[in-house]
């Protein structure tokens, strides 16, 4: 596969007010809580939260799923960017890392949760210096800090989610999701764009349809692992403690129930999909419908593999993908940033907005390039 740059998207490059639409979008989204995923390390996306801090006149909540804004990339060696929260900016961040950064900040609350860096302190960001910003390790407790953020004035929260974890964009934390990618995420150009696309694919998977939740009571789905329902509407809960490693066995049980609907509520492994594929008959139809993206603890192409063997997959709630960005950065050499925003931008900007906010390129879908609320100038 050969990517150029195709006309269209030539076009609304030009048009588009380079990455202020950006700013505009995450400003005007309605989302309290964004979170900002990299596909990859060195995928730009502490760059991208500097510049929506630094671009966005909220005042905004700083906080993260794991460690970022270190010195040096602990896989590469390499210096990375670090963040430099404006004055006024809510930092929750631990007690170790505000330490080793040597950040000062007025710290407004310390919450009960306990990290190997020490407890989580919140405070107010004095607008110099750059800190190591390190979060809680569950969802449930970074949906309590991004909460407490609020709490203590944060128009908007920034969650910058670590590497290979998509908690950061769970419903359950956020109800906005920036995607960053580059070019580590592949060997090649053309992987780097067939990877960003299927992972948009996988956390684009469409809401279940009324009908079909209708066919399990709400307390059902916090109750069970797995839910199988028949042809006829027949309601089964299968008996596991977890589905991960279970794939044969619930494959079993679908074929022996005549499932027709196979509602799955914790996560979702390569390995489940390998198994449950393999002992599962040939051309069998199915849905199978999960709490949401982020359970997906897989790579895009086990759901590609479960949607050949005609498997509708479905989310009972789903993300709200609202922009993708992109970084050339990539080792021994960096892509050109056009040739790399434009193959990125052919491939997906007909559904979500692209930007490269280093080199202020931008492309839209022809619906938002239409809109006057989201290219109109920014208003400070």
């Amino acid at each position: 596969m050969t990517h150029s740059p195709n006309i269209a998207t030539a076009a609304r490059v030009a048009d588009a007010p380079t990455t202020d639409a950006l700013y505009d979008l995450i400003a005007a989204s309605g989302a309290r809580a964004v979170a900002v995923i990299g596909l990859v390390k060195n995928a730009g996306k502490t760059t991208v939260v500097n510049a929506l801090m630094a671009h966005v006149a909220h005042r905004f909540g700083l906080t993260s799923l794991g460690l970022d804004g270190e010195r040096t990339d602990h896989l590469t060696g390499l210096a990375k960017p670090r963040i430099a929260p404006p004055k006024g900016t809510l930092v929750a961040t631990t007690s170790g890392s505000l330490e080793r950064s040597g950040y000062q900040m007025q710290v407004l609350a310390e919450l009960p949760f306990t990290t190997p860096l020490g407890r989580i302190v919140i405070g107010v960001a004095g607008g110099e210096g750059q800190v190591e910003v390190s979060g809680p390790t569950t969802l449930a407790e970074v949906r309590a800090t991004v909460e407490k953020l609020q709490e203590l004035g944060a128009d908007q929260v920034l969650v910058d989610g670590a590497i290979n974890r998509l908690g950061s964009a769970s419903p359950k934390v956020s109800d906005g999701v920036v995607v960053a990618t580059g070019g580590m995420v592949g060997d090649s150009l053309d992987e780097v764009v067939e990877v960003t696309r299927a992972t948009l694919d996988m956390l684009g998977l469409p809401a279940a349809s009324p009908q079909t939740l209708s066919l399990v009571p709400a307390q059902d789905l916090l109750a069970a692992r797995a839910i199988a329902v028949d042809d006829r509407g027949g309601r089964s809960i299968l008996t596991l403690d977890t589905v991960i490693g279970e794939g044969a066995a619930v494959a079993r049980e679908v074929q022996r129930r005549h499932t027709q609907t196979l509602f799955i509520t914790g996560a979702l492994t390569e390995e489940f999909v390998d198994d449950f594929t393999r002992v599962l008959a040939p051309g069998r139809s199915l849905r199978i419908v999960v709490r949401d993206a982020t359970v997906l603890v897989l790579p895009p192409a086990g759901v590609i593999r479960l949607q050949r063997r005609g498997i509708v997959l479905e989310v009972l709630t789903p993300l709200r993908v609202l922009a993708v960005t992109t970084n050339p950065f990539r080792v021994p050499q960096p892509y050109n940033p056009t040739l790399l925003f434009r193959a990125i931008a052919d491939a997906v900007s007909d559904r979500v907005p692209v930007f490269d906010v280093v080199n202020g390129l931008a492309a839209v879908p022809a619906a938002a390039a239409a809109d006057d609320t989201l290219l109109s100038p920014r208003k400070v």
